[in-house]
């Protein structure tokens, strides 16, 4: 039998009214999340938007609502975090997932996964999106199962998985240190909702190789919550009109369908902040060769080929070979010579050993680069020549690079990017705030950056967005997020008007260059608590 829903209590009519004092506290801008499934509906004005940024942890979930031809049309961005980081909250992903079902009753329109990572897709769980109903799930052109540079690219990230899982299970025993950073970085390509250690690595690592990682069953998931195979979006092949709400439309500016520039992950001389930290490059062929035979005899197990090493069975069982061997590369016991400063002659640092395989945290942090620069990139118009909204996933220099390379054409005419993007009034910061994930430059660099959004009528409404926990990303070496040069810069452009998951909306505050009047239209366009923040854009 149906129930009415409760009355509220009588005495509750009896509150006074907010006083001056307290009427910022009234207006609900920072009561604590409510998480008792009633959760606050989104009502975006007629052909605008709302989007609702969830303090999920150290990663991206977005729900955005658009004035709809009919309804609101929701489209989901995103669910995942960094195992660990939600610790530093007041809200769980069970939160999270269970508002944004109680949000969109049920049925999301568009469900869109920027890119293959942890932080990216592992809250999304058959537990958390069963029964859950999306009308259109949307991936980048690289899960395309016909695309055959998506095949190749796929095959070469599973033998880098493999190649890094090895040399994390040869450097557990020596380097457990070492093994344990690889396997944080390689958890990023896995997924899962536990914390990495070598163990959990070297278990999943095979099947992670093989396509079976948690973060890809985290995309069947959603594949699952859809009667309509995904859609796979090419960038600069059309606008799209967005499904439901067609005055909106949407630019698919990234990834670019180009193997080099996916493989562009540092900014050039005079594209990148002051940074410091672990950096990308490319994985070495060699070293995945090496490391993936897993120390068998021949040219595998070793940087080198073996005409230029001498394999240890060998050392074994010729004795010439093995005096001349211990007297040199042998056990660190060598005669000390008679000068104080001379060095014994089978000094330790004279075996190579597997001080070779210390490169891999700088090849796996690559690896999480390429994935990164990989992002599916989307540009939200409301309305012909209106604001925009930029998601830009974790789309580091490559992806960037090739935001503007041709114009969209637009019936008989076009729509340049550099002009789209300068219509920008949301930046969802990428890759949280990382130091190549956002470009500098200026408004007339040929490479889009930072000045290239918001200019003209629309930088005193430009906002951004930063998926970070910055006392999570303390604890993680070469993890520098968000990057003090990006978050400077982007709250001088931004007045003051940018979001961080971990910074609570009361501490917000106006950055001594905005203007009382853009402040305050800001906040009458923001609010939060502890389970996300709202803002609402209006229309032009």
């Amino acid at each position: 039998m149906a129930r009415k829903a409760p009355r509220a209590k009588a005495k509750a009519s009896k509150k006074k009214a907010p006083t001056k004092r307290n009427k910022k506290k009234a207006s609900g801008r920072n009561k604590p999340a409510n998480t008792s499934g009633s959760a606050a509906k989104l009502a975006p004005p007629a052909g605008g938007a709302i989007v609702r940024m969830y303090r999920i942890g150290h990663g991206d979930c977005f729900l955005l609502a658009f004035g709809g031809d009919s309804k609101p049309v929701h489209v989901l961005i995103d669910c995942g975090y960094k195992p660990g980081s939600p610790g530093f909250l007041k809200s769980t992903p069970d939160d999270v997932v269970a508002d944004i079902r109680a949000v969109t009753n049920d049925k999301i329109d568009i469900a869109i996964i920027t890119h293959e990572h942890q932080d990216h897709v592992n809250a999304i769980t058959k537990k958390r999106f069963d029964g859950l109903k999306v009308d259109e799930v949307w991936f980048a052109w690289t899960e395309s199962r016909e695309d055959k540079l998506a095949k190749r690219l796929r095959k070469k990230y599973g033998d880098n998985v493999r190649a890094l899982v090895a040399a994390s299970n040869r450097l557990a025993a020596s380097d457990p240190a070492q093994a344990r950073r690889i396997s944080e970085l390689i958890a990023l390509e896995i997924g899962g909702e536990m914390e990495a250690t070598p163990t959990r690595i070297a278990a999943a690592g095979t099947m992670a190789a093989e396509g079976g990682s948690d973060n890809k069953r985290s995309m069947q998931v959603l594949r699952g919550c859809s009667s309509k195979d995904p859609r796979c979006i090419y960038p600069h092949k059309e606008i799209i009109a967005l499904p439901g709400a067609k005055s909106v439309r949407v630019f698919a500016l990234g990834p670019p369908y180009d193997e080099d520039l996916l493989e562009d992950l540092d900014p050039h001389d005079g594209e990148g902040f002051p940074k410091h930290g672990l950096t990308g490059g490319s994985i070495a062929p060699s070293f995945a060769a090496a490391v993936n035979q897993n120390g068998k005899s021949g040219d595998a197990g070793s940087p080198f080929s073996a005409r230029h090493s001498i394999q240890l069975e060998r050392i074994s069982r010729d004795a010439a070979v093995s005096r001349w061997f211990k007297a040199h590369y042998g056990t660190g016991a060598g005669k000390v010579g008679t000068h104080d400063d001379e060095i014994p002659s089978a000094s330790k640092f004279r075996r190579i050993d597997n001080d070779w395989l210390l490169a891999a945290e700088h090849l796996a942090l690559a690896m999480g680069n390429d994935t990164n620069n990989a992002s599916l990139v989307l540009a939200f118009e409301l309305g012909k020549g209106g604001k925009v909204l930029l998601f830009a996933g974790d789309a580091q220099r490559g992806n960037w690079a090739s935001w503007a390379a041709k114009p969209f054409k637009d019936g008989e005419g076009e729509v340049e990017v550099r002009e789209l993007l300068g219509r920008t009034v949301l930046y969802k910061t990428g890759h949280h705030g990382s130091h190549n994930a956002t470009l500098t430059g200026n408004e007339m660099s040929k490479v889009p950056n930072l000045a290239w959004l918001g200019r003209g009528r629309y930088a005193g409404e430009f906002t951004a967005m930063i998926t970070a926990v910055r006392k999570w990303a303390d604890g993680k070496a070469g993890w520098d997020h968000p990057l003090k040069a990006i978050k400077t810069a982007l709250m001088e452009r931004c007045g003051g008007r940018v979001f961080q998951t971990d910074t609570d909306f009361a501490r917000m505050s106006k950055h001594d260059e905005a203007s009382d009047r853009s402040w305050n239209a800001f906040q009458q366009c923001a609010s939060g608590n502890n389970l996300y923040f709202d803002y609402r854009i209006d229309p032009d």
